[in-house]
């Protein structure tokens, strides 16, 4: 087949459905998106003779990779997604750069030294930053943004808990920045490693509005965006120029489908088109035996949840406690496992390696009769409980659906809503929702910086529920520096949200399986599960 066409259908196919059915893909023109590099036929091992898998008619080095869930935003301040996160430390370094497992390591910033009241924080910046036109990256943009984070923290989702404490900024000299801090916080370096830093003149002119498109990118990072169609694709390319050289690869064009269908996921990497599948839906895994010489999966327990968040305004139905204990007893969390093939059932709000996780702590268990006696003692009136969740979210449909199936079967009526990214927000803005169902990753172990402190003390979701003995709870760990302490803290917060069975509910912590063609290499394992990109490369047998 020749690869325009390939490239054809795969357009088509992305642009026609939200949920591909079918895939094709590859296109050799810098204009176009090449989905899987090259020649049709080669699906991944090194040849014997011919062109190799990855290696365009132009010669360069081209890689694709899939992702299931698609970026909402190029906006790296507003959003905190994965996708989005990934996105950002391809295109953006950081003061800091983590692995995702709580390890955290100088990039922007070579080190910082801290009053002894944890107040002060004197950052260090690296000599020889560059953006992508060529400037210098010194403390003036380190400076610009911080004091614009200070000014405009609360209006931006990345930062209104990484620099909740952060009052005001300083620069010192051409390559050190003082920090002002009402608070200390024992998050420091994470919250470092999740700055990513813009040019100063540009936070100056743009502000809130400096990443609303593809040609404002002006970037310090490994990878350039070229090109973003939503729903669909994005194209990077490698940065030549690249402050710590730019030979940290042999990738010349990297692209990222988004690709929702599982079986689509399996045909386009069986027929070359892409090269990595971020988890293989475990009723299909068969589907990739005819490559399973061509290709690497690995199981992988991950550091994200699939949760519930209840409304309790005291208006709605799910106020009512005996109600959200009726509900966790009628859903067969186990069964919801089963579906996903693999994953734990959780007992806690923490996730496996978070801090403040009691793995002793009995879950709530599956059981019919005991639902139908909390219903009985509660003050529900036969009200249709809607069930929200979003449609990209992988095997989110069934599970909502078994879920309103299980309610049913004990008195409670439902309706289930499957909705796009876009409503979703919207209506989680709103408060316009019973129950909602998402998944949410524990980042550098932290259960605090993303997870406690924006969606219950902050009330992002604005589920209506205020707990003063809670909140006080979760910010004393988030500024406790020492650990043992956090941990009793944490374990305290975690009883209390056992016991309401709310305002978030775990269901359960997944398994993922990602799908690795042979040849690539330079992939950084993800604690959280999965692989981090910006290193990738294709090893040199391969390219012959």
């Amino acid at each position: 087949m020749k690869k325009t066409k390939r490239l054809l259908a795969l357009a088509l196919a992305l642009g026609m459905m939200a949920g591909l059915t079918a895939c094709g893909g590859s296109g050799k023109t810098e204009s176009q998106p090449a989905a899987a590099g090259t020649s049709a036929g080669n699906t991944g091992n090194a040849p014997a003779g011919g062109a190799s898998h990855y290696v365009n008619d132009e010669g360069k080095v081209v890689v694709n990779l899939q992702r299931t869930e698609g970026m909402q935003s190029l906006n790296i301040w507003n959003y905190t997604s994965g996708p989005n996160y990934a996105f950002a430390e391809m295109v953006f370094d950081a003061l800091y750069v983590s692995d995702h497992g709580g390890n955290c390591k100088p990039c922007i910033c070579t080190g910082y030294d801290l009053s002894e009241d944890g107040k002060e924080v004197t950052l260090h910046i690296a000599e020889g930053v560059k953006f992508f036109d060529g400037s210098d990256c010194d403390a003036d943009d380190v400076y610009t943004q911080m004091k614009y984070i200070a000014e405009h923290k609360d209006e931006m989702a990345l930062f209104a808990t990484n620099w909740k404490y952060l009052e005001s900024a300083e620069k010192v000299d051409q390559h050190t920045v003082k920090l002002y801090l009402s608070e200390p916080f024992f998050s420091l370096e994470i919250s470092l490693a999740y700055t990513y830093i813009a040019k100063a003149e540009e936070i100056e002119q743009y502000g809130a509005n400096l990443f609303s498109s593809v040609p404002s990118l002006n970037g310090t990072g490994r990878w350039k965006l070229e090109e973003w169609v939503d729903g669909q694709y994005l194209k990077y390319v490698r940065n030549y120029d690249y402050w710590q050289g730019g030979d940290f690869t042999n990738v010349d064009i990297l692209y990222v489908w988004f690709i929702t269908d599982p079986t689509a996921q399996n045909a386009a990497f069986i027929n070359g088109e892409i090269d990595f599948i971020d988890n293989v839906n475990v009723d299909l895994r068969s589907m990739l035996d005819v490559v399973a010489d061509q290709c690497t999966m690995k199981e992988q327990i991950k550091e994200t949840m699939y949760y519930l968040q209840f409304k309790m305004d005291g208006k709605a139905p799910t106020s009512d406690q005996n109600l959200r204990f009726a509900i966790m007893h009628a859903v067969d969390r186990d069964a919801f496992c089963t579906l996903m093939g693999g994953g734990t059932v959780m007992n806690d709000f923490f996730t496996t390696h978070a801090e403040g996780h009691q793995p002793d702590k009995p879950a709530i268990g599956y059981d019919p009769e005991l639902a139908k006696e909390y219903l009985a003692k509660s003050n529900y009136n036969g009200e249709t409980l809607v069930l929200l969740s979003r449609s990209d979210i992988e095997y989110a449909d069934s599970i909502m659906t078994a879920m309103a199936d299980y309610l049913n079967q004990i008195g409670i009526k439902t309706q289930v809503d499957m909705v796009d990214t876009a409503t979703m927000n919207s209506r989680r803005a709103d408060g316009t929702y019973d129950i909602f169902m998402v998944n949410l990753a524990t980042w550098d172990g932290n259960a605090l910086t993303q997870n406690l402190v924006p969606r219950v003390v902050q009330d992002m979701h604005h589920n209506g529920y205020v707990n003063e003995e809670l909140n006080a709870l979760i910010m004393k760990a988030f500024g406790d520096m020492n650990a043992e302490t956090r941990v009793k803290t944490l374990e305290q917060v975690g009883d209390i949200l056992y016991d309401l069975q709310g305002p978030l509910v775990p269901i359960v912590q997944i398994v993922g399986t990602p799908c690795v063609r042979n040849g690539l290499t330079g992939l950084i394992e993800n604690p959280l599960g999965g692989y981090i990109f910006t290193e990738i490369a294709v090893e040199e047998s391969y390219l012959k």
